[in-house]
């Protein structure tokens, strides 16, 4: 099925690359017209993923975690049913990290919630911003790392 999809992609874009050069009025006028549609959604998407950084960046995410770990309940369910050992042995591992993350998370709040209330030194406050910035790129990892071993389940 998705050798169809992507064959019947490829034709389409052959198609509209060949009206573009080599089409009527017409069809030069459609093609460059669904050529200007496709940049306008590139920068579109390229604008959406720029604002949802930034909203992890603002903590949006902070319930992330628990998220992730309702996503793992169900490939694990699945997993189990298709006993595919190596893709538990995967989620074992990244519910570990999840966890560490978590934990982690959690020593952050405790101590922005400890430094709120006292004279916080300045080199304090940034190695709490660095720590910061570290659990987020950590947890980007963890999702991408989920979402490969999603896309490796889907194609067994």
């Amino acid at each position: 099925m998705k050798y169809l999809i992507r064959l019947g992609l490829l034709l389409l874009v052959v198609v509209l690359v060949y009206n573009y050069f080599f089409g009527d009025a017409q069809e030069k006028a459609q093609s460059k017209e669904i050529f200007h549609q496709v940049g306008q959604l590139g920068k579109a998407s390229w604008a959406l993923l720029k604002s949802e950084k930034s909203k992890l960046d603002d903590g949006k995410y902070d319930s992330t975690l628990d998220k992730i770990d309702n996503i793992y309940q169900g490939l694990r369910s699945h997993a189990r049913s298709e006993n595919d050992v190596e893709s538990l042995q995967r989620l074992t591992e990244l519910e570990r990290e999840r966890q560490a993350l978590e934990q982690r998370m959690n020593e952050i709040d405790a101590e922005k919630a400890r430094q709120a209330g006292s004279n916080r030194p300045l080199g304090s406050a940034n190695q709490l911003l660095q720590e910061e910035k570290d659990l987020k790129i950590d947890l980007r990892r963890l999702l991408s790392d989920t979402e490969t071993l999603m896309k490796q389940m889907d194609q067994q």
